[in-house]
C-alpha cells in the first residue's frame, strides 16, 4: 500500500473570499432567477473602472516594438531596471532609504510572494498575524507552521488600529514568533494606520528582535482627510522590515499579476539577511513574474498623468465607502467603522444580535433546502449563517468576518461599484435584510 498522497493540513488553507462564489454558483444552478452581486472580491474591473486610457496607451506601445521582448521571460528575480527603479521609488517616500535592487523580487502576484515568504522560513518559526486578518496570509502562515495561526486583535472600538498590549502578549506568549505581519492600508477592514501605531509596533520589534512583514498594497489609496505614514522611513536601520506592493489595484490591473517585495534594512541582522536569499531561491522556482506588467510599470507611476488619475480614483472611493457606511451605521444592530484606505470595509453585528435560528426568505425550494442544510452543520459561524441567507434571498454576496479568522461577527464587503443607482439599491437592500434577519427570530 503506497503512503496517502492527501494532506491532512489542508484544513488550514482557508479562503472565504473565493469560497462563497462556490456556494453562489450552486444557487445559480437550481434557481434560474439568481442575479448575483458580488461585493466580496476586491475587482475594480468587475466594479465598473476601466483602465486608465494612458496606461493602455504604453501597454500598446511597448508591445509593439519590434522584437517582442516582452512576450519572453524577464530575469528570474524581476527586470533589472525595473527593480532599480523600485530602490529609487522607495527613496520618494523614504528619504533615508539604502533598499538595494538585488533585494527587491518580483512575483506573479503578491499572492505568489506571500507563499513565498512564509515558505522560506525555518519549521517553528511563527508570524503573528492580525485578526481580521487577509485569509491568504493566514492560512500560508498557519499551513506552512501546521498549526492554527496565532493572532492579535484589530481593535473595532479604537478605528481597527491594532491591539499593541494583545500585539505584546502574544508575542511574550509565544517565543517562536520570528515576526510581525502589519497590513496597512487594512484589508478587511478599510482601516489606516497611524504614525505612532507603526512606531509603536516598532519599537516592539527592536524589543523583542523581530521581523517586521508590512503589507502595503493600497498604500495609495488613503482617504478622510488622513495621511500615509510609511513604516519604511520609521524603521530605517532599526529592524528588519519586508514591504510588499503591486500594481493590481490602483492603476487598476488586477489581471496583471505583479507584485513585488523589498527587503530592507537586510545588513542589520546575519539570519534576516540569510533569509532574504533563501527567498531569492524560491522564488527561482517561478521561473519569473509575468514580463509585461514588469516593464511597463515605471513608465505607468511616472507618467505625468498617474497622479491626477489617482486623486480622482481616491476622491471616488471616498464618497461610496463613506455613503455606503451612513447606509448601514444606521441600520439597527450594526456597528460600522467607515473606510479610510483601501476599497473595503467590515461591519460588525452588535454582540448578542445573531442567533441560530434566523433566517431570510429563500423562494426556490431547492435553493432553500441547499442553504438550510448547509448552515445546519455543526458549528456553522452566525454570520456565515447570515451571509448565506443574504446570499439566496437577494443575491447579494459579503464575506463574512468569520472568514478573515476574525473574534468578532460581521462581513466584509468593497466600497467599488461606480454605478450610483446599483450601489444605492444593492445596500438599500442589504440594510433591509439586516434588518428582516435580526427580527426573525
Amino acid at each position: 500500500m503506497r503512503n496517502k498522497i492527501s494532506n491532512s493540513d489542508v484544513g488550514l488553507l482557508r479562503y472565504g473570499i473565493r469560497e462563497i462564489v462556490d456556494v453562489a454558483q450552486k444557487i445559480g444552478e437550481v434557481d434560474k432567477d439568481f442575479t448575483f452581486i458580488g461585493e466580496n472580491i476586491g475587482d475594480p474591473i468587475a466594479k465598473g473602472w476601466m483602465v486608465p486610457k494612458f496606461v493602455k496607451e504604453i501597454i500598446v506601445e511597448e508591445v509593439q516594438k519590434p522584437g517582442d521582448a516582452v512576450f519572453g521571460y524577464s530575469h528570474s528575480r524581476g527586470n533589472p531596471a525595473t527593480r532599480k527603479w523600485v530602490t529609487e521609488y522607495a527613496k520618494r517616500f523614504s528619504p533615508s532609504s539604502k533598499l538595494d535592487y538585488e533585494y527587491v523580487l518580483f512575483a506573479s502576484g503578491l499572492g505568489a510572494g506571500i507563499s513565498a515568504l512564509y515558505h522560506m522560513l525555518p519549521a517553528g518559526a511563527r508570524v503573528l498575524q492580525p485578526t481580521p486578518s487577509y485569509p491568504t496570509h493566514a492560512s500560508m502562515e498557519s499551513f506552512n507552521a501546521k498549526a492554527d495561526p496565532i493572532i492579535y486583535k484589530l481593535d473595532p472600538d479604537n478605528g481597527w488600529q491594532p491591539d499593541l498590549g494583545d500585539m505584546e502578549a502574544q508575542i511574550v506568549a509565544h517565543p517562536d514568533i520570528v515576526a510581525i505581519l502589519v497590513i496597512n492600508p487594512n484589508n478587511p477592514t478599510g482601516a489606516v494606520y497611524s504614525k505612532e501605531t507603526l512606531e509603536s509596533i516598532v519599537k516592539l520589534a527592536e524589543k523583542y528582535s523581530l521581523m517586521i512583514i508590512s503589507d502595503e498594497v493600497y498604500f495609495r489609496m488613503v482617504y478622510n482627510g488622513l495621511e500615509y505614514a510609511q513604516i519604511t522611513e520609521i524603521a530605517q536601520g532599526r529592524v528588519p522590515l519586508v514591504v510588499m506592493r503591486g500594481l493590481s489595484k490602483d492603476v487598476p490591473w488586477p489581471g496583471g499579476r505583479c507584485g513585488w517585495l523589498e527587503f530592507h534594512n537586510v545588513d542589520l541582522d546575519a539570519d534576516y539577511k540569510e533569509y532574504a536569499e533563501a527567498v531569492k531561491k524560491r522564488v527561482l522556482m517561478e521561473v519569473c513574474s509575468v514580463t509585461l506588467p514588469q516593464v511597463v510599470l515605471p513608465k505607468i507611476y511616472d507618467h505625468p498623468e498617474f497622479e491626477a488619475w489617482n486623486r480622482a480614483y481616491n476622491a471616488e472611493l471616498e464618497k461610496n465607502g463613506n455613503y455606503i457606511a451612513e447606509v448601514l451605521g444606521n441600520t439597527p444592530g450594526m456597528k460600522v467603522n467607515r473606510t479610510n484606505g483601501a476599497f473595503y470595509m467590515m461591519p460588525l453585528f452588535n454582540e448578542g444580535v445573531l442567533n441560530d435560528k434566523q433566517t431570510l426568505p429563500v423562494k426556490n425550494d431547492a435553493a432553500r433546502a441547499y442553504i438550510e442544510g448547509e448552515v445546519s452543520k455543526p458549528g456553522f459561524p452566525l454570520d456565515k449563517r447570515f451571509a448565506y441567507y443574504l446570499l439566496a434571498n437577494t443575491g447579494i454576496c459579503v464575506v463574512p468576518a468569520s472568514g478573515f479568522f476574525s473574534p468578532y461577527y460581521g462581513f466584509r464587503l468593497t466600497t467599488l461599484d461606480r454605478d450610483e443607482v446599483r450601489r444605492k439599491d444593492t445596500y438599500a437592500r442589504l440594510s433591509a435584510a439586516i434588518t428582516e434577519y435580526t427580527k426573525s427570530a
